[in-house]
């Protein structure tokens, strides 16, 4: 039971954590799916894994809200891929996001009577 518990705790807690992630990877360039879910992945040593229609589900909100827009690049002869490319509106949204988590980030770490890293 203690177990699963923590699993659903860890699937919340990266829910919260995967717009400001996806986000700051698309700061650096455009992207699809696939490929911000492997690089989070990766980025994070194995740490930080999620499933692609979770990931999309963000992605479409964050379209919705014109954070992002998407264009659609033909893949070799017949496949084409969706990516994801950060507004000017999405980046001003995503340094607002990273002021909030560093405030609460600090904040957590004088909680738990840890030192800043």
């Amino acid at each position: 039971m203690v177990n699963v518990m923590a699993s659903q705790n860890q699937e919340n807690f990266k829910r919260g954590c995967a717009e400001l992630i996806a986000l700051y990877l698309l700061s650096k360039e455009d992207l699809y799916g696939y490929q911000i879910c492997q690089l989070m992945e990766e980025k994070s040593g194995g740490r930080f894994t999620m499933l692609e229609g979770s990931l999309y589900l963000i992605l479409y909100k964050l379209v919705e809200l014109e954070y992002l827009t998407t264009y659609t690049k033909l893949v070799g002869k017949r496949r084409t891929r969706k990516y994801y490319h950060l507004e000017e509106s999405g980046r001003k949204y995503l340094s607002e996001m990273i002021n909030e988590y560093d405030e609460i980030s600090k904040g957590i770490c004088l909680i738990l009577d840890r030192e800043e890293k």
